[in-house]
């Protein structure tokens, strides 16, 4: 019993302390990266964006601009929006964006959200695709360190 007793010990003892304290000194040792270079990479994948929605008429239009200022190749990435059966004006805003190089797949039933989700995916055609709601705004530079992980 005393030998399950400090063996336990020990377990809980790294588990709060030694294992956060090699972390620690495991990143003390490593050099930081050199700051990021602003200028676009040659070798950047394509990015498949898919935004989901239902009944998002009210904030499509700011979220859709929001994307559209993105600072990602236009060539190198295709925006999906996945409209869950919405029967509001989601769809039409979203089509008259089309000339923008902004697609709609829309849900034949109501399934819920991932069952949206995976439509996009069969039409999408990026080396990545990322995930979006209507109420998130992305950064104009978040893509391209996104994809400099990639």
């Amino acid at each position: 019993m005393v030998f399950l007793f400090f063996l336990l010990s020990i377990a809980v003892l790294y588990g709060y302390f030694i294992y956060p304290f090699l972390i620690w000194m495991l990143a003390a040792m490593v050099p930081m990266r050199a700051p990021r270079n602003s200028t676009v990479s040659p070798n950047l994948p394509t990015m498949s964006l898919i935004i989901t929605a239902h009944n998002e008429a009210a904030r499509m239009v700011e979220k859709l601009e929001n994307t559209l200022r993105v600072q990602y190749p236009r060539d190198l990435l295709e925006i999906i929006v996945a409209s869950d059966c919405s029967s509001d004006a989601t769809d039409e805003l979203v089509l008259s964006y089309a000339d923008k190089n902004v697609t709609l797949v829309r849900a034949d039933q109501r399934l819920g959200k991932e069952y949206a989700q995976s439509l996009a995916i069969q039409k999408a055609v990026g080396d990545i695709i990322v995930f979006s709601d209507v109420a998130t705004m992305i950064e104009p530079d978040a893509l391209q360190l996104m994809a400099e992980a990639f």
